[in-house]
C-alpha cells in the first residue's frame, strides 16, 4: 500500500534489504527465459477442530510468531527465499495504474461523460453481437437486447418479469444462496415504473426493465454493503450508490439485489460458512468459485442477464470461468471505486461486468467506464461525476461535470470500444450468409501462449485451451509461442500486495483488532488476516519490485503478441468439501492453485477477460478460457471474445447452460424473430450438435 511503501522508502529501507539479502538478481531486462516453477504450498487443509484450533494459536501474538518463524517457511519454502533471501534492482512501483505501452488498434475512442452516451456508442460497436445474442433456445439464458425486444414488442412487461424472477428467487435462494439481500417491493416498484415507461413509448434505454445483481462489497440502495459479514453494513452505512450501480438505474435497469460473496472477497471459493455457500447452478454440489460468487451465478442461472462484481485475485474471472459465463477484469484505473469494490485503498482490487454474452459484457463495461477516475483523478488533480447518472454519489453532488478536454487528463485513456464487434450485416435479408463461416474477422491478431503455463492445468481443462487456439486460427488470428520469466515472482509479489493492503485496511477501519467484531467473522477468514498482518512495509517494497520486474516481462511478451491466452482455472469447479457449513474449510494450497493463472493481471494492472471454451468431457462442467491483454486493450479482448463465442455458436455450442436456470422473458411469441431465422438456418446445417469442445 501506498503509504506503507512511502514510509518504506523514507527510512531509506531500500539500501538495508538490499545489503542483508544473500542473492541479487539480474536485471529483468536481461531475464528471457527461465525454469518453470510456480510455487505449490505444502500446508494442510484444515476444517473442523484443527481449523479451530490454528485459529486460536494464531491469535496469541507470541505463539504465532513462532509459528510464522520456524513453522511456515517450511510449508512455503520457495516463498520466503524469495521474499527474504532475494535483493531486485528495479524500482519499486508505488501505482499499480498501468502505462500506455501503445497505440491500439480497431478501437473507437469514447470520450463522452454521459451513460446514455456511451450505451449508443456500444450499440453501434456490437455489429451482429447485438442480433444473434447466441441465446435462442427456449431454456435458454436471454440477453440485454432479448429484454428490450420483448418489452417493445409488448410480449410482456418489466413487472411480469420481476414476478416471475421473484418467485424463482424465493423457489432457490436458500438452497443454493446466490443472493444475501433482496426486496420484493423494491423490485417491484423498479418494474412497475420501467412497465409505465415503456406503455408511454418512453424507455429510458435497452437496460431499461433488465434486472442485474451487485456484489456485496459495492454500494447499492436501499441495501448495506456487509463484504459478506455480520457486521460491516453497521458499521460502513451505505449511503450512496457506487456510480457504476447509479448509472445503471438512470438507465433503467432493475436492481435485484445484493449478491453473495464470501467475506472481504479474501479466498477464491466462494464459501462462506455464516453467510451461505453459494453453489454452482450447473451442479450444485460443486462450488461457484469466488469471491464474486453469488454474481456469476445469478447470472448463470438466468436470474439477470448482468452482474457487477470486483477482482482483486481473480474474483470475477474465477467464479465466471466455473460458472459458464462471461467475466471483464478492466485496466486498473478504468472504473471509478469510490463506494466499491473494498473498505479502502487497493492497489490491486477493481469493479467489473459479469455477463450473460460477450455483447452484454461490451455494453455493461460501456456504463461502467468513464464514470470518475479517483486514482487518476488525485494524479492530476481533477475530479468529475457522471453528470447524467451519479445523482446519488457525494462526488456527483458535490462537484460539477467535468469540462470537455479534461477528461484525458484525468484518465490515462478514454473508454475504448472496438470499431466492429462482429462483422455487419449486409442486407437485411437474413436468408443471406452473412455469419462467420468463411469470414476471418480477427484477422492481423496475434495470440500468444506460454506452454508452461498454460499446460499447468488438468488435461481435460487443457484440451479445451487447445482447442480454443485451434478456433481462434480458423478465425484468422495467429498463434505464436511466448515465454512469461519468473511468473513465480508474480505469486509472492501479488499475495504479499494483496494480504497486506487488506490487513491495513482492517487496522485503519478499526475492527482488525477489535476482538468483538473480529470473533463475528469465519475461522478462516480470521486465520487469513492472522498471516496477512504479519508482513511489514519492507516486505510490501520487496513486493513492489516484483511488481515492476513482472511487467517488464509481460511488455515484452505483448511485443511478439496482442493477446496471451491461458485457462481461466487449473480445473473445473470442485466439490464443495464436507465442514463448509460448521466450522468452515482454509486450504491454502487449493486457493494458491485456483488463482494460478489470475493473479498476474490484478498484480500488473493488466485487463484480461473470461468466457465458456467448452465443457468438460464426462462431467459436462464448464470450463472456461482467459484472453489477457495490454494495458487499456479491453476492445482487444472484447472482439476477440465475441468472434470465438459466435464461432462457438455456429458449430453447435451454445454458451453452456446450466440444469438450474430460468429464461424470465420465454413466452409463445418466443424469442426475437432475426434471431430465431438464424438459429433455423445455422442448425440446419449441422449434422449433431456438440457436446463438449
Amino acid at each position: 500500500m501506498e503509504r506503507g511503501l512511502s514510509a518504506a522508502l523514507a527510512t531509506g529501507s531500500n539500501d538495508k534489504y538490499i545489503e542483508s539479502s544473500s542473492i541479487m538478481r539480474e536485471p529483468a531486462c536481461s531475464v528471457t527465459s527461465d525454469q518453470y516453477q510456480l510455487i505449490i504450498p505444502r500446508t494442510p487443509t484444515l476444517t473442523g477442530l484443527a481449523l479451530r484450533l490454528s485459529v486460536a494459536v494464531s491469535e496469541q501474538p507470541l505463539v504465532f510468531s513462532l509459528y510464522n518463524r520456524f513453522v511456515l517457511p517450511r510449508q512455503v519454502p520457495q516463498f520466503f527465499q524469495i521474499l527474504k533471501s532475494e535483493a531486485f534492482p528495479e524500482e519499486p512501483r508505488a501505482n499499480g495504474v498501468p502505462d500506455v505501452w501503445s497505440d491500439l488498434a480497431y478501437e473507437n475512442a469514447m470520450r463522452s461523460l454521459q451513460a446514455n452516451e456511451r450505451v449508443e456508442a456500444a450499440l453501434k460497436s456490437l455489429g451482429h453481437a447485438g442480433t444473434t445474442t447466441c441465446s435462442t433456445a427456449s431454456n435458454a439464458r436471454p440477453t440485454i437486447l432479448d429484454y428490450h425486444h420483448a418489452y417493445m414488442q409488448e410480449w410482456l412487461t418489466p413487472s411480469e418479469v420481476a414476478d416471475r424472477t421473484i418467485k424463482f428467487i424465493e423457489s432457490c435462494n436458500n438452497k443454493y444462496q446466490w443472493l444475501s439481500a433482496w426486496s420484493d417491493d423494491n423490485i417491484r416498484q423498479q418494474a412497475a415504473a420501467a412497465t409505465a415507461r415503456y406503455a408511454g413509448g418512453r424507455p429510458l434505454s435497452v437496460f431499461d426493465g433488465v434486472p442485474f445483481v451487485v456484489k456485496d462489497s459495492i454500494d447499492a440502495l436501499p441495501y448495506e454493503t456487509s463484504f459478506g459479514t455480520r457486521f460491516m453494513g453497521q458499521r460502513r452505512p451505505c449511503t450512496f450508490d457506487a456510480p457504476a450501480v447509479a448509472a445503471l438505474k438512470s438507465l433503467g435497469a432493475i436492481l435485484l439485489g445484493k449478491a453473495a460473496m464470501n467475506e472481504f472477497g479474501v479466498m477464491a471459493h466462494g464459501f462462506n460458512t455464516q453467510g451461505g455457500t453459494t453453489r454452482n447452478p450447473h451442479n450444485p454440489n460443486k462450488m461457484s468459485g469466488g469471491s464474486s460468487a453469488g454474481a456469476a451465478a445469478a447470472v448463470a442461472a438466468g436470474v439477470c442477464p448482468i452482474a457487477i462484481g470486483t477482482d482483486g485475485g481473480g474474483s470475477i474471472r474465477i467464479p465466471s470461468g466455473l460458472c459458464g459465463v462471461v467475466g471483464l477484469k478492466p485496466t486498473l484505473g478504468r472504473l471509478a471505486d469510490d463506494h466499491a469494490a473494498h473498505a479502502g485503498y487497493t492497489s490491486i482490487i477493481v469493479s467489473g461486468p459479469i455477463a450473460n454474452s460477450v455483447a452484454d459484457a461490451t455494453l455493461l463495461y460501456a456504463v461502467m467506464a468513464n464514470v470518475n477516475y479517483p486514482a487518476a483523478a488525485t494524479a492530476n488533480g481533477i475530479a468529475h461525476a457522471d453528470a447524467a447518472s451519479v445523482k446519488g454519489s457525494n462526488r456527483g453532488k458535490a462537484e460539477a461535470p467535468v469540462a470537455a478536454g479534461t477528461l484525458a487528463a484525468a484518465c490515462p485513456r478514454p473508454l475504448g470500444l472496438p470499431a466492429e464487434l462482429l462483422p455487419l450485416q449486409q442486407s437485411n435479408n437474413v436468408t443471406q450468409d452473412w455469419v462467420l463461416d468463411g469470414l476471418k474477422p480477427l484477422q492481423g491478431l496475434i495470440v500468444g501462449m506460454d506452454k508452461r503455463w498454460a499446460s499447468d492445468c488438468a488435461p481435460s481443462v487443457l484440451e479445451v485451451v487447445k482447442a480454443t487456439v485451434t478456433r481462434l486460427q480458423e478465425l484468422g488470428a495467429a498463434a505464436v509461442d511466448i515465454a512469461l520469466p519468473e511468473l513465480e515472482l508474480i505469486q509472492v509479489g501479488h499475495l504479499v500486495t494483496f494480504a497486506k493492503e487488506m490487513a491495513d485496511e482492517a487496522d485503519k477501519a478499526g475492527w482488525l483488532n477489535d476482538w468483538n467484531e473480529r470473533y463475528q467473522l469465519n475461522m478462516d477468514t480470521r486465520l487469513f488476516y492472522c498471516n496477512a498482518a504479519t508482513f511489514t512495509d519492507e516486505e510490501y517494497e520487496q513486493a513492489q519490485r516484483m511488481r515492476t520486474r513482472g511487467l517488464v516481462h509481460f511488455r515484452r511478451a505483448f511485443e511478439q503478441c496482442d493477446v496471451i491466452i491461458t485457462p481461466a482455472t487449473p480445473t473445473t469447479a470442485a466439490d464443495i468439501p464436507a465442514g463448509v457449513h460448521t466450522t468452515g474449510v482454509y486450504d491454502l494450497k487449493s486457493t494458491v492453485e485456483t488463482i494460478r493463472f489470475s493473479q498476474a493481471a490484478n498484480f500488473l494492472g493488466l485487463p484480461a477477460l473470461v468466457l465458456p471454451g467448452g465443457r468438460e468431457r464426462g462431467m459436462g462442467m464448464p470450463v472456461g478460457v482467459q484472453f489477457i491483454g495490454r494495458p487499456w486493450a479491453e476492445s482487444t479482448l472484447l472482439r476477440a471474445a465475441a468472434a470465438l463465442e459466435q464461432q462457438m455458436f455456429e458449430d453447435g455450442m451454445p454458451r453452456p447452460v446450466p440444469s438450474i436456470v430460468i429464461n424470465p422473458i420465454q413466452c409463445e411469441k418466443g424469442v426475437h424473430p432475426m434471431a430465431r431465422a438464424l438459429t433455423q438456418k445455422l442448425w440446419a446445417k449441422k449434422s449433431s450438435r456438440k457436446e463438449y469442445i
